[in-house]
């Protein structure tokens, strides 16, 4: 279960100011929006991989284990602020109420009466007491604001979908993307989306996971690089 003080970042906005000798700097964090929005199915055995099916719950115990969460207002979850209202029906979850309400902070997300717990991943949410586990499959939409590298905040990419963008230079450089989308009701998964390409015009590509909706942490050999998502409307 995660305990990290990211989990309370309010913002994905946030940034830490650090000391430096003779002078001050600053340390982006890069936060996490979770992905609320779908139906969340619970498993059965969390001490297994991935979800294992449980269809014990309901009036009659013998529907499937699971709680539809949306964010409250339109557009689905918000992509650059980490808080928000969701509500919550059709939950089929031992001890909750058919609905109800709740509220979505970094990692944290509490249903009230319900459930409350952190993501692990942006498919994945355990309790706080590690006995309920539930999957999603999600894959966050690339479009939308413009993604900024955050160890330098000097590269900047846009996305037209989730396959093509570019990187806001002159001229602009081509971004291919490939993800790897979950599938969680597959016994083989995967059971969380991660990022199997990610090239810079003819580059060596890179790869790596999400980090929350707004979020992707890139590997290529040693090298990191962090991406955030932040308003704004540029193209390529």
């Amino acid at each position: 279960m995660f305990t990290s003080k990211l989990a309370r970042v309010p913002s994905v906005l946030a940034a830490l100011t650090l000391a430096a000798c003779g002078g001050g700097g600053v340390l982006a964090v890069l936060g996490f929006i979770g992905s609320a929005g779908g139906l969340w199915q619970q498993d059965g055995d969390p001490a297994q991989p991935g979800l294992q099916v449980l269809d014990t719950c309901g009036q009659f115990g013998n529907e499937r284990c699971g709680v539809s969460v949306q964010p409250v207002g339109a557009g689905g979850a918000p992509l650059f602020s980490a808080a928000y209202d969701v509500t919550y029906n059709f939950a089929t979850l031992r001890g909750c109420p058919v609905s109800g309400q709740g509220r979505a902070d970094g990692r944290r997300l509490v249903l009230n009466g319900c459930f409350s717990g952190e993501f692990v991943t942006l498919n994945e949410l355990l309790s706080d007491d590690g006995k309920t586990r539930m999957f999603l499959d999600f894959t966050p939409l690339l479009a939308g604001g413009v993604w900024v590298e955050l160890q330098s905040g000097q590269r900047r990419f846009a996305f037209a979908n989730n396959t093509s963008g570019c990187e806001l230079t002159s001229p602009r450089l081509r971004v291919t993307v490939v993800l790897r989308e979950s599938n969680v009701t597959d016994p083989a998964g995967p059971f969380e989306t991660t990022i199997q390409t990610f090239a810079i015009g003819n580059d060596t590509p890179w790869s790596g996971k999400f980090v929350g909706i707004s979020g992707m942490r890139l590997t290529r050999g040693s090298e990191v690089m962090e991406l955030e998502r932040r308003p704004g409307n540029e193209s390529c």
